[in-house]
C-alpha cells in the first residue's frame, strides 16, 4: 500500500540503474504544443530534469536537459534543478512547480482526482528492471505557461507519475504507455511492456467513481514514415470487468533517447473514452535499430 511519505524520496541502492524520477504533463490541443516535465534524482544525489514544450514531427519550441547536478539531501517537498523547483506538499495529492528558462516559463498546480495508483496492485506487478514501484495519477492541471513573451492560461486535465528503485531502459524490447482524461471524472493509464520475452499489463481505469486495476489491454496503433505513431485504438479490460475503448490522433510528438538503446517517441493526442472528448498521451519505446529498420516501409 502507498503511504503519503511514498510522495518523497527513497532510500536508493547504490547501482548503476538506480534512479527515483517524477513525470508531469500539459495536453494543450487547442494550441498545438504538448508540455513535457520530468526530474530525476540518483543513489548520489545527482539529479537533473528534462522540460521540453513541443508542437508536431519534433518542433522543439523549448528544451531543456541537464543531469549530474548535486543537489544533496533534497526533498520533493523542496525540490529545485537549475531552473525546475517542485513542491510536494499535500502528499500522494497536490504538487506545484514551475520552470524558468531562456525564452519559456512555466508554473501549475496538479490536484489528483482519484487516489495514487501504483503497480504493485496489479497482478503483473511492477518489473524490477522499471522500479520497486511507481505510482499514477491523473489530475486537474492549472497554472500558465509564457512562451516568447506570449501568456498562455490553462485549466485541463493532465497527468503524473513517481517511481523509485532500477531504471534499466535496456531490458526492454519495447513499450507503450498511456494517460488519459475525459474530464476529472474519467480516466485511465496503461502500460503494455514486452521485455524478456514477456509482455506485461499495468495501470488502472477510474470510471464512475471507482478506481480498478488493468488486468487486459488490447492495442492497435498506426505509424508514419518516421515510425512516429499517428493514431491508437485501445481496449482496456479492468478488475471490475469494465471495458473502456479509447481513440487518439497525434498533433504534437517529441522523440529522445533513453538508455543505450532505446528511444521514446511522446505524442500528444486529442481523442475519446467511450465516445466523450479526452486528451491523451501516447508513449512508445523501442529499440533505435528496430525503430530506423521500421521507418519509411510504411
Amino acid at each position: 500500500m502507498l503511504e503519503p511519505k511514498d510522495d518523497l524520496r527513497h532510500q536508493l541502492r547504490p547501482d548503476p540503474h538506480a534512479r527515483e524520477s517524477l513525470f508531469y504533463n500539459v495536453l494543450l490541443p487547442d494550441e498545438g504544443l504538448m508540455v513535457f516535465v520530468y526530474t530525476w534524482v540518483d543513489s548520489a544525489n545527482r539529479a537533473g530534469h528534462l522540460f521540453a514544450v513541443v508542437g508536431d514531427d519534433n518542433e522543439r519550441l523549448v528544451f531543456s536537459a541537464v543531469d549530474g547536478v548535486d543537489v544533496g539531501g533534497r526533498d520533493f517537498d523542496d525540490w529545485a534543478v537549475r531552473g525546475l523547483w517542485l513542491r510536494h506538499t499535500d502528499l500522494l495529492r497536490t504538487a506545484d512547480f514551475g520552470v524558468d528558462i531562456e525564452g519559456a516559463s512555466l508554473r501549475a498546480t496538479f490536484t489528483g482526482t482519484h487516489e495514487a495508483f501504483d503497480y504493485a496492485q496489479n497482478a503483473d506487478g511492477c518489473p524490477a528492471f522499471i522500479a520497486d514501484n511507481r505510482f499514477e495519477q491523473s489530475a486537474r492541471v492549472t497554472g500558465e505557461l509564457v512562451l516568447d513573451g506570449r501568456t498562455i492560461p490553462f485549466d485541463t486535465t493532465g497527468h503524473r507519475d513517481h517511481s523509485w528503485g532500477t531504471r534499466d531502459w535496456d531490458t526492454i524490447q519495447d513499450w507503450k504507455w498511456i494517460s488519459a482524461q475525459a474530464g476529472d471524472g474519467v480516466s485511465l493509464n496503461v502500460m503494455q511492456l514486452h521485455a524478456r520475452g514477456e509482455t506485461t499489463r499495468h495501470g488502472y481505469v477510474f470510471r464512475d467513481g471507482t478506481l480498478e486495476p488493468v488486468v487486459d489491454v488490447r492495442t492497435r496503433a498506426e505509424y508514419d514514415d518516421n515510425w512516429w505513431q499517428t493514431a491508437l485504438h485501445l481496449t482496456v479490460t479492468d478488475a471490475g470487468g469494465r471495458q473502456t475503448e479509447l481513440t487518439a490522433r497525434r498533433y504534437a510528438l517529441l522523440r529522445f533517447d533513453a538508455g543505450e538503446r532505446l528511444t521514446l517517441h511522446e505524442a500528444g493526442c486529442r481523442g475519446t473514452i467511450d465516445g466523450r472528448a479526452a486528451v491523451v498521451h501516447f508513449e512508445a519505446g523501442w529499440d533505435r535499430a528496430y525503430a530506423q529498420a521500421q521507418a519509411g516501409r510504411g
